[in-house]
């Protein structure tokens, strides 16, 4: 049996640079360092390594001295543009990943990656060596042959001297000879004018050569002929311009090209400051923390010496092992425990296997329940907020809580993935063990509790130990960039409240959602109905496929565009059309009701717990770049407020007999906070004498006396203001108000010329961010952007929006935090029975007897009011009633 040849990989580096950065969307560090062509680039060369796993390769560059074309023409590729500034901030870092990588890289002055490549190609292609060049180039395909092929990787294909005569028409030997006449126009290469790749090819497959097209001009008919005598000297030229030089003198050896191991060292370093964080969870090694002191306490003695050990050292680094994600319904099956970096243990206590391997569950709550109340211990752990929701629903009393890893994450970078996986690889540089290693995956994955708890000793162990490993960097973190105010008085504290409020939940009348679920649906079978009529024809409402053709080839209405799978039918697009045509304007409408009834009708009742009657949702304090909170399972920050259909999903969420809910919400908090940071006197008097402001923006928007502004000049005026908040362009606005873009950009122009102080202050912010690389809140909660400094101005726009409206957005978030933690601080004192029950962005709702009522509204309302204290008042709406609608 014949040998099988070995490959050698030859990569166009700066081809594969190039096309990198132009594939991937803008990424950039924590600091603002562009990070896309580097992303992709070192994906690329993974996936080529691995998928293809070549016995030898080499990356070839070009370098910055002038090579012999330059010196043969000094116009040779005098027309590129220079590459993009945020592409050229990349290049230092290439040949670093490379090395990391450990790929040999291969560059001489006076040469292109071209020549280089070529004569590695030509010097080692053999019938025992296959050749394979990795570019999209095409001049490299005049050195294709019966050993070497050409891999292009961003298109899948593989070239050939077939594929070669199917690109030129001629063999990959006469490539130069085309190339001579067409010229390229990329490298500034001349060629002979007029005569472009087509003619070129058949010129040389029919005269052979160009050295015999040249001789034969005067017998080639019409211009094409003329051109090619008038200019010989110019395809000569060009011969030797992109003819591949393949003698460069290289001292190489084969053997030099020997693929090896990555560096993992190195990997990890520079993957590190690039902050690849995915890269690092693949490469980071699993033997970076020891399990040699990870332990299964199954015994009394064991847990009594643990206990000691933990009250020794003052620290308890806590996680939970549960039969479920819902902290409501969920079991223990184990406590994790760790108290020192490397030292931990699992006590198992709800295993329904091997039981008498596991202690009582009584006796180890009763031990660890008295470690939890002592507050000298330092309580550590990772998303506390799930782990404190349990112990708190199951009796325990938790004190002394120091540090939650996944919020001080948020504070530090809250554009960053927080959880323990990625935090663990990106500043551990370990692998966590996952979940699925040890349940399994899909069908035969098992509960935690079913699980042998030797076969979870490790994965648990490693939850508590990571957290703590990580608590001590992450504290020394938040000192050094002066988080710690943020972190222990504001994202701690409000920790509780949300454990609190979620343990509390919010009764719901099933019946009464029950009853409007079941006119939803007739509502929803009665627009069917009419959307067939209309259409002429039954079809899938929900297939945007069918849809898109009836709206667009049966109805032929204006405006469709193609999308890979058929027309666009998107929201923005229904909008349009729904001007035109009555279709349209009945989909939208199935869709809004039909979200309404499969997000809120139907899945308020699945989510009732039995155990409370109430439904609990859990808030998210770690996902929101701004700083705000989010609600999950179910979301009850998206129940629209204004239509009628939100208003009566809101109508069931009720309040248990002989109590109220009470309803506070803050009034125009972003802009009070716009007129205090841009101390825009204008604004501040406004909201200072309690005047109407959107009236106020209007009378300067249409220059009319406030006292005459129009009921719909306020309402351009409300959207006037809220629209320079969220940064919002003239062609936005107009969208919104149904204008043109011109009468949208006076808008905007009369706006700033009425409030000069807020233009002048978002010039400073967007001018800070853009040095900076960040913008911060009032009280020192900062979020990054790197794309403000873009050569893209379309991401350079929306990061400046985005930045501006983050002081606002993330300010007001922060004043509503600092109300919270008060008004749970302090209610029990003004009412025992009273509960916070619901944030939902500026507003407040609290659960209270009607006898004290009125009593809990008026420290409601005081205690939002007093939450900042800023040039301009804060004010508070309140409304009481015994349903969410109602009080809102």
């Amino acid at each position: 049996m014949a040998k099988k040849p070995k490959t050698l990989f030859l990569i166009d580096g700066a081809n594969y640079v190039f096309r990198a950065y132009y594939a991937i969307r803008s990424l950039a560090t924590s600091k603002g360092q562009p990070t896309n062509a580097l992303y992709g680039f070192t994906n690329m060369l993974l996936k080529l390594m691995r998928e293809h796993g070549p016995d030898y390769v080499a990356i070839c560059f070009d370098t910055a001295e002038p090579t012999f074309r330059d010196e043969l023409y000094v116009e040779y590729k005098a027309n590129r543009e220079a590459p993009p500034d945020d592409l050229v901030r990349q290049f230092p870092y290439v040949e670093p990943i490379v090395d990391a990588l450990a790929i040999p890289a291969v560059k001489k002055p006076g040469f292109e990656a071209d020549d280089l490549i070529g004569t590695l190609a030509r010097r080692f292609a053999s019938s025992d060596l296959n050749v394979v060049i990795v570019s999209g180039d095409k001049d490299l395909m005049q050195l294709v042959g019966p050993n070497v092929r050409i891999l292009d990787e961003m298109k899948e294909l593989w070239i050939g001297e077939e594929e070669v005569k199917g690109r030129f028409g001629v063999s990959p030997g006469r490539v130069v000879d085309v190339l001579s006449l067409a010229g390229d126009a990329s490298d500034n290469v001349p060629g002979v004018p007029g005569i472009g790749a087509k003619t070129a090819s058949k010129l040389i497959a029919q005269y052979g050569s160009l050295d015999e097209v040249l001789a034969q001009a005067d017998r080639i008919d019409g211009k094409v002929g003329k051109a090619i005598a008038e200019h010989t000297k110019e395809a000569l030229l060009s011969r030797q311009l992109v003819t591949i030089d393949t003698d460069v003198e290289l001292k190489l050896d084969l053997k030099e090209l020997e693929r090896a191991e990555p560096d993992q060292a190195k990997m990890q370093v520079i993957f590190k400051e690039l902050e690849f964080t995915r890269l690092l969870d693949q490469l980071a090694p699993q033997s970076s923390i020891s399990f040699a002191k990870y332990r299964l306490v199954t015994e009394e003695k064991a847990l009594n010496d643990v206990v000691n050990n933990i009250i020794n050292k003052g620290v308890l680094s806590i996680d939970l092992e549960t039969d479920s994600l819902d902290p409501m319904r969920a079991n223990i099956a184990g406590f994790a425990l760790a108290w020192e970096e490397g030292s931990a243990v699992y006590v198992p206590v709800g295993h329904t296997t091997l039981l008498s391997q596991q202690l009582p569950y009584d006796m180890v709550a009763q031990e660890i329940g008295a470690l939890l109340k002592d507050g000298h211990i330092k309580k550590i752990g990772q998303n506390l907020n799930y782990d404190l929701t349990i112990l708190r629903r199951l009796g325990f009393e938790v004190q002394g809580v120091d540090l939650d890893t996944m919020l001080a994450s948020y504070l530090i970078d809250p554009s960053e993935r927080h959880g323990l996986d990625p935090l663990s690889s990106r500043h551990l540089a370990h692998t966590t063990i996952r979940y699925e290693e040890v349940v399994g995956k899909g069908a035969k994955q098992r509960l935690f509790t079913e699980m042998d708890p030797e076969e979870c000793r490790d994965y648990a162990c490693e939850d508590a130990d990571v957290a703590l490993r990580l608590s001590n960097i992450f504290r020394r973190r938040i000192e050094e960039e002066k988080l710690t105010d943020l972190l222990y008085n504001m994202e701690m504290p409000l920790l509780h409240v949300l454990v609190d409020m979620q343990i509390a939940g919010m009764r719901i009348d099933s019946k009464m959602l029950a009853g409007l679920g079941k006119e939803f649906q007739e509502e929803l079978d009665q627009l069917e109905v009419k959307i067939h009529a209309l259409a002429g024809e039954e079809f899938n409402i929900n297939s945007p496929k069918q849809l898109g053709e009836i709206l667009f080839e049966k109805l032929s209405l204006p405006g469709g565009k193609r999308t890979k799978t058929g027309f666009s039918t998107s929201q923005q697009v229904l909008e349009d059309l729904a001007h035109r045509h009555e279709l349209p304007m009945l989909v939208l409408r199935w869709r809004q009701l039909g979200k309404l009834k499969s997000t809120y009708v139907d899945s308020l009742q699945e989510l009732v717990n039995p155990a409370t009657g109430r439904v609990h949702t859990t808030f998210n304090q770690a996902t929101a770049a701004t700083g705000r909170l989010s609600s999950s399972d179910p979301n009850l920050q998206n129940i629209p407020a204004r239509t009628d259909e939100g208003r009566r999903i809101r109508e069931a969420f009720i309040a248990d007999p002989g109590f109220v809910l009470i309803s506070a919400d803050y009034s125009q908090i972003e802009l009070r906070v716009l007129a205090h940071l841009s101390k825009e006197e204008a604004l501040i008097k406004a909201f200072a004498e309690g005047r109407d402001v959107h009236a106020l923006t209007a009378s300067g928007i249409f220059k009319v006396p406030v006292d005459k502004v129009s009921r719909e000049q306020r309402g351009v005026g409300k959207t006037v203001n809220f629209a320079t908040i969220y940064g919002q362009t003239s062609y936005g606005l107009a969208q919104q108000l149904d204008i043109s873009q011109g009468e949208a950009a006076d808008y905007i122009e009369n706006y700033f010329a009425k409030y000069p102080k807020v233009a002048a202050y978002r010039d400073e912010v967007i001018e800070r961010a853009r040095k900076e690389g960040r913008v911060e809140t009032i009280f020192g909660r900062r979020r990054f952007f790197p794309d403000i400094a873009s050569t893209n101005g379309q991401l350079r726009q929306i990061a400046e929006r985005m930045a501006f409206n983050t002081v606002f957005q993330g300010s007001a978030a922060d004043i509503i935090k600092i109300a919270m933690i008060e008004v749970h601080e302090k209610l029990s004192q003004v009412s025992r029975e009273s509960r916070l029950l619901l944030q939902v962005h500026d507003e407040l709702v609290i659960e209270a007897p009607e006898k004290d009522a009125e009593r809990v509204r008026d420290f409601l309302k005081n205690a939002m009011e007093q939450a900042a204290k800023l040039d301009v008042p804060l004010v508070v709406d309140t409304g009481t009633g015994p349903n969410w609608a109602a009080a809102h």
